[in-house]
C-alpha cells in the first residue's frame, strides 16, 4: 500500500512534447501482460515520456525499483572518459532541499566551484593549478559548513529503504534501491527531485573516492586485460576507447562543466525508464509516478558521437604483465543487440562455456587439459564480443594455451555441437527463467536488458522459443562467420606492473555533524505511513523440520516452479581432514559406475547436465556443503548418480597427477595474486596458526597422497551426519523419503572460532606492489550471550551499517582518505565463537597510516552520537518490519538460528530489543571491545606505505607469503 493513493490527473500532451515524445524511440506500452508472460510485465508511460515498466510479485511487502538511463561511458566526451561513473557517484550529493541546512546559501558557492573547475580546465602551468586547487578547497569548505553529506543514503535508511546503490556501464546508468511498498511514492518523490535537480555539491573530495576505485581496477589484472582486450576489439570506438571508470589522465582534470552538460543532455525522462517489482499495484503506483516525476520536462535527445565500428584485421596481439596466473584469450567480434544472429550468439556461449556442460568444460577442464577456462561475451547496442580464456599451468606454455582454446573453437566451426546439446542448454536456459520468477532483482534485470536493449518486451517474453527453434547447423554458421581470422590475442605474463601515479590534491576534511538533518528529511520522516507487521517465521507453517537416519532435515515449499534445491551440510573441514578439499577437487574431475555403464568425467557431466541437475561440493575449514539444484521430476534420478559418485568415483591415476600438477600450478599463482594474498594475511592475522588457510594440505602431502586414500575421504563423507535443507515442489514427508544419504555416523561439532591473542596493538605488514593497500583490523573480545546480538546488529549499524555510517562518513566522506571503508562486530556463527570488533579499508598506499590511524581512533574512542543512534535505531527497525524471507532462503536461515542457540525466529525479540537500547549501553558495549589490543593486516607496497607510521600506532611484523599458506609445510 502507497503513503499517497490520491488520483493525480495526467495533463494533455501539447503537440511540441508529443514531437519529442515520437522521437525518442519509447517502448511500446503495454497495458495488460501478455497471456504467456510469467512475470507478469505491464509498460506504461508518464505524461513526460518515462516509461514504467512493472512486474507484480506480492510475496513479500518490499519493491525493487530500478532507474535506468539509456546513456553510460559510450557518451562520455571523448576527452573526459569516466564522466558518466563520475556523475553517478555525484547523483547522490543531494538536491536544493536534501543534503543541505540551506540550498539558497549554498548556492553561490557551489556555482564558484564550477567556475573554478572550468578555470582549472584551461590551466596548464602547475602553479597556477596549485592556486586554483586551494580556491577549490576553499570553496568547498564553503559548502560543506552548510552541507549533510550523505543525507540521500541516511534518509532512505531511515525509511527502510535499502540496498541503495548505482552502476554505470556503456550504454546505461542505473539507479537501485529496494523500497517498502509503503515507502514508494516517498522514494518516487525524493529520485524524481535529485534525478531533475541535482546539487553537485563537496564534487573536489569525491574526486579522491574515484582515484580509489581506479586503484582498485589497476590492482586487478582481469581490469586491466579486460580494458586492453576492447580497445582492441572496438579501436575506433567508445566501447574501446572510454573505459567506464575513466582514463589516469582525464581523471586528473575533472571536467565540472562537462558533467553538468552531461547531465542536461542525458539524464531526461523520455531516455528514462522506472523498472518496479514486487508488491506493486499499477493503479495506485502509476498515480503516485506521475505526481513525482511530472515537473521532470523532456527534450529532444542528441545522438552520441558516432564511432568507428570496424574490428580488428587479423591476429591482433596484445601482452600485459600481471602477477599471479598466466592465461590467454582470444576475443572476437560478433554482433549488437537486436541483429538476426544474436539468439544464436547468445546459446552458443552457453553450449561452449557452460560451466557443468559446455564444451570447454568436457574437452579442456575435466581432461585437466587445461587448470582454468571460461568463455564469455557481451552484446551491446552498437557491437558485441565473444571471449575465451585460458588459464596456464606451470610449465605450459600460452602457445600451447592457445592452441587448445583454438581446438574447441575449430570443433564449434565444424559441428562438434550435437542436437542433445542444444537440447540441454535450453534445457537450463528455461530453468534460469523459472529462477527469475522467485527474485525482484532477476525480474527488474529482464525489464532492464529488454528497455536498455530497445527489444520490445513480446519479443523478450519469446526469448525462449528463439532459442528452441535454432539447429545445430545454426550454431555452427555463426561459429565460422564470427570465430574466424579476425581475433585479439591478449596474452598475460607474469611481471611487474607498475600502476601509473595520479597526483592527489590537498583536500581539507569536510566536518561531519551527525544532528545535521534538513528541513525536507524532517518533514518526509513525519509523515504517517502504516508499517506491515513484521514476520515471523513458524514451524509446520513456513518450513519442516523432521528427523532422517542420515540427520535432520529442513524443508520449505516452492510453490512457483518445478525447481528444488538440497544443500547437504557436514561438520567436516580440512581442520580435521586436510585432504577432503582435494578428494572433493578429484571428484569433480571422475566418473562414475552407473548400473552396467560406466560414464568418464566428461559423460557424468553431460548426463547431469541433461537432467537440468548441478552439483556442487564445496569444503573450507570447518564445513563441506554438497549444493544440488535441479528438476522436481529428475530429483532420484540425480541423487542416485550423486550417491553412487561419492561412494565409487572412477579415475586413473592420470586424473590424480594432473590434479596435483593444477592444484600446484594454482598456488604458485595464489602466492602472487593480491586478492589471495590480502585474504591469507587477513586470516593469519587474526587467528594465527589456525588460519583456514593453513588447515590445508601441504605440496608434500598433496604429492603423496594416493587415490584409495582420497576415495575413503568421500566414503566417509558419504556416510557421515548432515543436515539436509530442502527446498522444492514436495511436502517434506514426501521429499524426505527421497533425501536419504549415508549411513549418518555422528560427527563432533566443528571447534569454536578463537582469535590469536595480543597483549599490545599489533600490525602485520606484507609487501606487494599494488595501488591500493588492503587494511584489516580486528578487535577480538571473548564469546558473547545470544542476547547481545540485537544490541551488535544496531552498534554495526552505527558504525558501518550503510553509507551514512560512521566509518564511511568520517574516513571517506570527510576526508577523502578511502574507496572503501567499513566497520561491524562480528559474533560469530556458532555458539562459543569468539566475538570481534571488525574493521577494512581500502586506500591508496600513501595515505594507509593516516586512514588506519583514523579508523582506529573511530573505533577505540568514538563518541556515540545520539542522533546516529536514533538513526541507525529507526532504519533498523523499518527493515525489520517489511522484511520477508523467501521460501528458498527459509531453511538456511532456521539452520543458521539453530547455530545460534535459537529453537525459533528470533527476529521479532530483537527488534524490541532494538527498540529499546539506550545510547548509554551501547557507548558501554563499544568500549568493551575499544579495550582491546588490535590486530591489524596492511598489504601494501613498502615504496608508499610509511612504515614508520605504522610503527607508531603498533608493533610491526613484516611478513611473507610463505608464511601465510601452508604449501611449503
Amino acid at each position: 500500500m502507497l503513503d499517497q493513493t490520491s488520483p493525480a490527473p495526467v495533463p494533455d500532451i501539447d503537440p511540441e512534447r508529443a514531437a519529442i515524445l515520437a522521437a525518442s524511440a519509447l517502448p511500446e506500452l503495454l497495458p495488460v501482460a501478455l497471456p504467456d508472460d510469467p512475470l507478469g510485465v505491464t509498460i506504461h508511460r508518464l505524461s513526460n515520456g518515462l516509461t514504467v515498466y512493472i512486474s507484480p510479485d506480492a510475496a513479500a511487502p518490499r519493491v525493487t525499483a530500478w532507474i535506468a538511463f539509456r546513456a553510460g561511458s559510450r557518451h562520455d566526451p571523448p576527452h573526459s572518459t569516466g564522466l558518466a561513473h563520475y556523475l553517478e557517484h555525484m547523483m547522490f550529493k543531494g538536491t536544493a532541499r536534501l543534503g543541505t541546512l540551506d540550498g539558497g546559501a549554498e548556492a553561490p558557492h557551489v556555482a564558484a566551484v564550477a567556475e573554478l573547475y572550468d578555470r582549472l580546465g584551461a590551466a596548464v602551468d602547475p602553479a597556477a593549478r596549485a592556486t586554483i586547487l586551494a580556491d577549490i578547497d576553499r570553496a568547498t569548505q564553503a559548502c560543506a559548513a552548510l552541507a549533510i553529506p550523505n543525507e540521500v543514503d541516511r534518509l532512505y535508511a531511515q525509511l527502510g529503504i535499502t540496498d541503495v546503490n548505482a552502476f554505470t556501464s556503456d550504454d546505461m546508468t542505473v539507479y537501485s534501491a529496494d523500497v517498502p511498498a509503503a515507502r514508494l511514492a516517498t522514494w518516487a518523490e525524493i529520485e524524481a527531485d535529485r534525478l531533475q535537480q541535482p546539487v553537485f555539491r563537496l564534487f573536489y573530495p569525491e574526486l579522491e573516492a574515484v582515484y580509489e576505485e581506479k586503484n582498485m581496477a589497476l590492482d586487478a589484472p582481469d581490469d586491466r586485460l579486460d580494458e586492453a582486450m576492447r580497445l582492441a576489439l572496438f579501436p575506433g570506438h567508445p566501447y574501446g576507447t572510454q573505459p567506464t571508470i575513466g582514463s589516469t589522465e582525464h581523471l586528473k582534470t575533472p571536467a565540472y562543466g562537462e558533467m553538468v552538460a552531461y547531465h542536461r543532455r542525458n539524464y531526461l525522462p523520455n531516455n528514462a525508464a522506472i523498472l518496479l517489482a514486487g508488491d506493486v499495484d499499477p493503479a495506485t503506483a502509476l498515480p503516485a509516478l506521475e505526481r513525482a516525476f511530472a515537473g521532470w520536462r523532456p527534450a529532444p535527445l542528441s545522438a552520441p558521437a558516432p564511432g568507428d565500428l570496424a574490428g580488428p584485421r587479423g591476429r591482433v596481439v596484445h601482452e600485459l604483465l600481471a602477477d599471479g596466473e598466466q592465461s590467454v584469450t582470444l576475443a572476437f567480434r560478433t554482433v549488437p543487440i537486436g541483429h538476426p544472429d544474436e539468439p544464436a550468439l547468445r546459446l552458443l556461449e552457453r553450449v561452449l562455456g557452460d560451466e557443468v556442460g559446455g564444451l570447454v568444460a568436457a574437452r579442456l577442464l575435466l581432461p585437466q587439459r587445461l587448470p582454468d577456462a571460461e568463455v564469455y561475451g557481451a552484446l551491446m547496442n552498437e557491437g558485441g564480443y565473444l571471449a575465451f580464456t585460458g588459464v596456464a599451468r606451470d610449465g605450459q606454455s600460452l602457445a600451447d594455451v592457445e592452441r587448445l582454446l583454438r581446438e574447441v573453437i575449430t570443433a564449434a566451426r565444424d559441428g562438434a555441437i550435437a542436437q542433445d546439446d542444444l537440447d540441454a542448454a535450453v534445457l537450463h536456459e528455461t530453468l534460469d527463467a523459472q529462477g527469475d520468477l522467485e527474485n525482484g532483482e532477476r525480474r527488474v534485470e529482464q525489464m532492464l536488458e529488454a528497455y536498455t536493449g530497445g527489444r520490445p518486451w513480446p519479443v523478450h517474453v519469446r526469448r525462449l522459443d528463439a532459442l528452441r527453434a535454432l539447429t545445430p547447423a545454426d550454431l555452427a554458421r555463426v561459429a565460422r562467420t564470427y570465430l574466424g581470422d579476425d581475433v585479439v590475442v591478449v596474452s598475460r605474463r607474469r611481471g611487474r606492473f607498475a600502476p601509473p601515479e595520479i597526483e592527489k590534491p590537498q583536500i581539507t576534511p569536510v566536518a561531519i555533524d551527525p544532528t545535521r538533518q534538513s528541513a525536507y528529511a524532517r518533514e518526509v520522516l513525519a509523515r504517517p505511513v502504516d508499517d506491515p507487521p513484521a514476520e515471523q517465521l513458524l514451524p509446520d507453517r513456513d518450513y519442516v523440520r523432521k528427523d532422517m537416519s542420515c540427520g535432520p532435515l529442513i524443508a520449505a515449499r516452492n510453490s512457483r516452479s518445478e525447481l528444488f534445491t538440497l544443500i547437504l551440510r557436514y561438520d567436516l573441514g580440512t581442520r580435521r581432514r586436510p585432504l577432503l578439499g582435494h578428494a572433493a577437487g578429484l571428484l569433480a574431475r571422475s566418473g562414475v559406475r552407473d548400473g552396467e555403464q560406466l560414464l568418464d568425467a566428461p559423460a557424468l557431466q553431460r548426463r547431469l547436465y541433461a537432467l537440468g541437475t548441478e552439483i556442487d561440493v564445496d569444503v573450507d575449514a570447518d564445513r563441506t556443503e554438497i549444493v544440488v539444484n535441479g528438476i522436481d521430476r529428475n530429483m532420484e534420478a540425480s541423487l542416485a548418480l550423486l550417491d553412487a559418485w561419492l561412494a565409487g568415483p572412477v579415475f586413473t591415476d592420470a586424473v590424480l597427477a594432473d590434479l596435483v600438477a593444477n592444484t600446484l600450478s594454482g598456488r604458485r599463482d595464489e602466492e602472487d595474486d593480491p586478492d589471495d594474498l590480502a585474504a591469507a594475511l587477513r586470516d593469519w592475522a587474526a587467528f594465527g596458526d589456525a588460519s583456514p588457510f593453513l588447515t590445508r594440505p601441504s605440496d608434500k602431502q598433496l604429492r603423496r597422497a594416493k587415490g584409495p586414500e582420497l576415495v575413503a575421504e568421500l566414503r566417509a563423507l558419504r556416510d557421515a551426519a548432515h543436515v539436509s535443507l530442502y527446498f522444492g515442489p514436495r511436502p517434506a514427508d514426501v521429499a524426505a523419503a527421497a533425501l536419504v544419504l549415508g549411513q549418518g555416523r555422528p560427527v563432533d561439532p566443528p571447534p569454536p572460532l578463537r582469535y590469536r591473542s595480543v597483549a599490545a596493538p599489533t600490525i602485520f605488514f606484507l609487501h606487494k606492489d599494488v595501488a591500493q593497500a588492503r587494511i584489516d583490523i580486528v578487535l577480538p573480545r571473548p564469546p558473547q550471550p545470544v542476547g547481545e546480538r540485537p544490541r551488535a546488529e544496531l552498534l554495526g549499524h552505527v558504525l558501518g551499517g550503510d553509507m551514512s555510517g560512521m566509518a564511511f562518513q568520517e574516513i571517506r566522506e570527510a576526508r577523502g582518505l578511502a574507496y572503501h571503508a567499513g566497520a561491524h562486530l562480528d559474533l560469530g556463527d556458532r555458539l562459543g565463537d569468539d566475538a570481534a570488533l571488525v574493521g577494512s579499508l581500502g586506500t591508496q598506499c600513501d595515505k594507509a597510516g593516516g586512514a588506519l590511524a583514523l579508523m582506529l581512533d573511530l573505533l577505540r574512542t568514538s563518541e556515540l552520537a545520539p542522533d546516529r543512534v536514533a538513526a541507525a535505531r529507526l532504519a533498523l527497525l523499518r527493515e525489520y518490519a517489511s522484511e520477508r524471507i523467501s521460501p528458498r532462503s527459509r531453511p538456511g536461515w532456521v539452520q543458521s538460528w539453530a547455530d545460534l542457540g535459537h529453537l525459533a525466529d528470533p527476529r521479532l525479540a530483537a527488534a524490541q530489543t532494538i527498540r529499546t537500547v539506550e545510547p548509554a549501553a551501547l557507548q558501554a558495549y563499544l568500549a568493551e571491545f575499544a579495550g582491546t589490543a588490535p590486530i591489524v593486516s596492511v598489504l601494501g607496497d613498502r615504496k608508499r606505505v610509511d612504515l614508520d607510521r605504522l610503527r607508531a600506532l603498533g608493533e610491526v611484523h613484516v611478513v611473507t607469503p610463505s608464511t601465510l599458506f601452508s604449501h611449503a609445510r
